[in-house]
């Protein structure tokens, strides 16, 4: 039984933890906290407590449905709203209130509300299949997802309404496998958004992986079978190192990098490069080689450059967009007798974007203006090239007077859902301006 627990328990560990490292958009974090709370809920001893953790994947997994386009939380927004602001804040109040009471006498209430609150929004988020599958891309990674949460509920069911001829000591691992196929799916649409590959990077940090817990763990399993036994202190021991390996693994470039500024403190030239061919490699096993810029529709180019501009201030993540292999880039550089290196494509994109941006700027001597002709260059070059944060109270730098003026004007007369609009709009002109300049 510890094996059938300890399976799931690393996959969906090391899953959780590798979306996480793959960027920070909602749906990611979201699926990733799904499926590390799954974990949780296998490694922990208490059946009271595993059956308040089980209750968060899917109030999480709805999430990350709803976030993988915002077209479909624009075609859904009264489910969207009711899951942010009623089923996400009630269940963690829920899961509170019942850890502090972990040890009452009966769980028979908790069990209907569980049900209720965990179940429903699954239920519901396959009712809009079509919608949904209609508008994701890929079409094929859509199926997937939407059988895998058709069984990933059926599971959840299970284990709340435990049935005579499903055991329950296999229901919970057994929903392991939805949850991997749920993630791999999330994984999957975030790469074809950003124009990237997944399948070569996962791959290899899932190797690397397997390794390091043999490596270690089966040290621990290794004197758990020959001496001392499966005791609670082992199996938390076990536990224990089998996380500590899957952290290691999936994020042990940046704890390189970490220990790099430490032992290379006074040699800052042997730091940066260290840096920058750490940073390549991981940007090369990111990127989609079979990609063809001149072949894109349209929506396609849009969605690229706007993936690119929401990276503009992360060069790093702005280096794996596809976007650096525009001819004019290579061109750019050869004229100014750059190095053509992953990063200085990257900075020559950013230089690129920002230039087309500009172009948006009405004809005038003005910095800022709030007529309709300002509406698109305002809502690209202040948060982006700027480098402002519309809707903060704190800014990270002292304003220009301009600045304040934009800052206050996004504020008090631009939604923030209305500026997400002008963003799109405006990043299909900028790709239309890079298309036509390239192609």
């Amino acid at each position: 039984m510890i094996l059938l627990n300890l399976i799931p328990f690393t996959v969906s560990t090391w899953l959780g933890l590798f979306l996480l490292a793959r960027g920070s958009h909602p749906r990611l974090r979201l699926a990733a906290l799904g499926l590390l709370f799954y974990a949780a809920a296998l490694a922990t001893h208490d059946p009271n407590i595993s059956l308040a953790l089980r209750l968060l994947p899917p109030i999480l997994w709805v999430g990350a449905i709803l976030y993988l386009d915002q077209r479909v939380t624009d075609k859904h927004l009264t489910l969207f709203m009711l899951w942010k602001w009623i089923l996400l804040p009630v269940t963690l109040l829920l899961i509170g209130f019942f850890l502090i009471n972990t040890f009452a006498a009966s769980t028979s209430p908790f069990i209907w509300i569980s049900l209720f609150i965990g179940l429903t929004p699954l239920f519901w988020t396959l009712m809009l299949i079509q919608d949904f599958i209609s508008l994701l891309r890929p079409k094929q990674a859509a199926g997937v997802l939407f059988t895998a949460t058709l069984f990933f509920a059926l599971g959840e069911a299970f284990l709340l309404l435990p049935v005579d001829w499903f055991p329950q000591q296999y229901a919970l691992p057994a929903i392991g496998i939805d949850l991997l196929f749920l993630g791999i799916c999330i994984a999957w649409f975030d790469a074809f958004d950003e124009g990237e590959t997944f399948l070569p990077d996962m791959m290899r940090s899932f190797v690397l992986t397997v390794i390091i817990v043999l490596i270690f763990a089966g040290q621990v399993g290794f004197m758990i079978a020959i001496q001392t036994g499966l005791t609670k202190g082992m199996k938390i021991l076990l536990t224990t190192t089998i996380f500590a390996s899957v952290l290691i693994s999936v994020f042990g470039n940046r704890l390189q990098n970490k220990l790099d500024d430490l032992a290379f403190a006074r040699l800052p030239s042997v730091r940066d490069a260290r840096t920058r061919l750490q940073t390549e490699s991981t940007i090369l096993s990111r990127k989609d080689a079979k990609l063809d810029l001149s072949t894109l529709s349209e929506e396609q180019r849009s969605r690229l450059t706007r993936r690119a501009l929401s990276h503009f201030g992360d060069l790093t993540r702005l280096a794996s967009s596809p976007l650096t292999q525009l001819p004019v880039i290579e061109s750019r550089l050869k004229t100014r007798h750059t190095p053509d290196t992953t990063l200085d494509r990257a900075s020559e994109l950013k230089s690129l974007l920002t230039e087309s941006i500009l172009k948006l700027k009405p004809q005038t001597n003005k910095l800022f203006d709030t007529t309709d002709e300002w509406r698109f260059y305002n809502a690209l070059f202040f948060p982006y090239v700027a480098g402002l944060h519309p809707y903060s109270r704190n800014q990270e730098r002292d304003l220009a007077s301009h600045e304040k003026e934009a800052i206050n004007w996004f504020q008090a007369f631009v939604p923030e859902r209305t500026l997400h609009n002008w963003q799109n709009a405006g990043a299909k002109l900028i790709a239309t301006d890079l298309w036509e300049s390239n192609f």
